[in-house]
């Protein structure tokens, strides 16, 4: 597994050739897997690479099997507030983690603030739902036992 938050920065290489550097990953509306990642080359715009031509999430770049095109608008979704089934707020996603192979998402880490992750930690929760609001992803989790 691999954090989304780990790939920033990493060189994207198509046919032994850089051609950008990853900026952010963005993950699909429902939350269960990435979508593409976002990939910036010097000065030019940013270009959009989808997750179907990743062909490797590696530990010093990314491989890919297509060129990036466009940034479409649903790539500034993103996923935002943490709340358990009764509706109480429970904190801000912080970081996705992701299996390399399939692209699909196995956990969020979630910040209760940080006061809170001074004393406890972030935490995971691999069991959520998430609701598309516009750009932002409300995610709901069952209920937290402490």
């Amino acid at each position: 597994m691999t954090g989304m938050k780990r790939l920033i920065g990493l060189p994207v290489i198509l046919e032994g050739r850089q051609i950008g550097t990853v900026v952010r990953g963005v993950v699909r509306a429902d939350g269960k897997a990435l979508s593409g990642l976002v990939v910036r080359d010097g000065l030019r715009a940013s270009r959009y690479l989808e997750a179907a031509d990743i062909r490797m999430l590696g530990r010093l770049s990314v491989i890919c099997g297509g060129k990036p095109v466009r940034v479409p608008r649903s790539a500034a979704f993103q996923l935002f507030r943490v709340t358990d089934a009764n509706g109480a707020r429970i904190g801000l996603v912080t970081d996705v983690l992701l299996d390399e192979n399939t692209l699909r998402v196995k956990a969020l880490e979630i910040s209760s603030g940080p006061v809170d992750d001074l004393v406890s930690g972030r935490w995971y929760a691999t069991a959520f739902a998430v609701q598309a609001q516009g750009n932002t992803g409300h995610v709901t989790i069952p209920c937290r036992q402490n």
